[in-house]
């Protein structure tokens, strides 16, 4: 941060601009004698210019009405923007752009800041672009290429906007959007927080089921009382009474999830599962996704495949997703060896990894790897389990009460 100052009586006496005596403010002097002439904000590596412009003109207008900004005012939004990234300083920079002629005070900035989460910058700077991108995001705007050059996109997208309660304000960013203002929608999403697991869809139930004009409701969790209840509010029921026969999820997604490819595969799952649990007259409650959520907080990449190792050999025992979250809850009673997809792989991993064989280096090319592996994995045997798409999966409890029953045959 720097910041230029005039001595205080210097300032009023003259015109400000005229006097040569301006300087760079030390954090260490009294800064009751100065004036703050102009400011720059943040560090070297962050471009703010746009809000320095936004302080400056209300300095400026601080000094037509002889009232001053105080240093404790720009320190405090000072240390407020060195925590923002290069994302957020473009945030607050198109902010600045767009209401720079309706500055209020230092309070509104503070407010942006501490809410930057909020907010969201699309790289679109017109109506026309803004509407292709819809037409090739949302669902149920999609087209057929042929249509294409015929299609007025800028009034599409100027629906869209009305219709999902999005205020326009297209800026040399791009289009600034406030999410919080915002209704959930398929376009724009809030920022996912780093604690949350689940982004669920949740309606009404007896609205699902007697109509299908039906409103659904975006929530993320886990979250707060504050949060469920104001959601809750928007498909007329109330949070503090609710039941577990009020509500029906129609989607439930992973999220901040490292493995794209097992967050896609988790997702699936889900879907499916809600789909098989809706075709076998069960709904789903959001009671039961809140207890899935604290399951599925603690998974980990090999918790997860053992997770959807589980979902794929107990499909057929899976009939609502209380059964579901049942296997969330007992992963830690199976061991899963990843990429081990058949016979010859866990012939293979017998003979090497268990320290059952002697070193065989010496007759490798002559051991028939998939027999060896069919008689070492049946009923009853240390290594009994079933291949699936993660891995080859064993139950603990078998693979304990095997090798205990093969200890005492051996003592024998």
């Amino acid at each position: 941060m720097k910041i230029i100052v005039a001595n205080k009586d210097d300032y009023i006496k003259f015109n400000a601009r005229l006097l040569n005596e301006m300087k760079t403010f030390e954090l260490t002097e009294d800064s009751t004698d100065y004036i703050i002439h102009r400011v720059k904000l943040g560090n070297e590596t962050q471009d703010v210019s746009l809000i320095d412009s936004y302080i400056n003109n209300l300095l400026d207008e601080q000094y037509e009405k002889r009232e001053y900004i105080k240093l404790e005012e720009i320190q405090a939004i000072n240390d407020l923007i060195s925590s923002l990234n290069k994302e957020e300083c473009r945030i607050l920079n198109a902010y600045a752009e767009v209401n720079r002629y309706n500055v209020k005070d230092l309070n509104e900035i503070k407010e942006l800041i501490t809410n930057i989460n909020d907010y969201q910058i699309i790289e679109k700077y017109n109506l026309h672009e803004l509407g292709r991108l819809i037409a090739e995001k949302v669902p149920g705007y999609k087209m057929d290429i042929n249509v294409i050059p015929f299609m007025n996109f800028a009034k599409l997208a100027e629906n869209y906007l009305f219709d999902a309660d999005i205020k326009e304000n297209f800026c040399s960013y791009g289009l600034l959007v406030n999410t919080r203002q915002m209704l959930d929608n398929e376009l724009i999403q809030p920022k996912i927080e780093k604690d949350k697991v689940l982004k669920i869809e949740v309606v009404n139930k007896k609205q699902f089921e007697e109509s299908s004009m039906y409103s659904k409701v975006t929530i993320y969790l886990p979250t707060t009382k504050e949060k469920l209840e104001e959601k809750f509010k928007l498909i007329n029921l109330d949070y503090n009474k609710l039941t577990i026969q009020d509500t029906h999820i129609t989607k439930c997604e992973i999220v901040n999830f490292d493995d794209e490819i097992l967050s896609n595969r988790f997702n699936k799952v889900m879907e499916y599962e809600i789909e098989k649990s809706f075709n076998n007259s069960y709904l789903t409650p959001f009671q039961e996704i809140e207890l899935l959520c604290k399951e599925v907080r603690s998974f980990d990449n090999i918790r997860m495949q053992k997770f959807l190792a589980l979902a794929e050999v107990k499909d057929s025992k899976i009939n609502y997703i209380h059964d579901l979250i049942d296997y969330a809850s007992k992963i830690s009673k199976y061991n899963l060896l990843p990429n081990i997809n058949d016979f010859y792989d866990m012939g293979k991993y017998l003979v090497n990894e268990t320290g059952h064989f002697d070193d065989v280096s010496l007759l490798e090319d002559y051991i028939d790897y998939y027999k060896l592996a069919k008689d070492y994995t049946q009923k009853g045997c240390t290594y009994n389990g079933l291949f699936t798409e993660y891995g080859y999966l064993m139950e603990k409890e078998d693979i304990d009460r095997n090798q205990k029953k093969e200890n005492e045959e051996e003592f024998e």
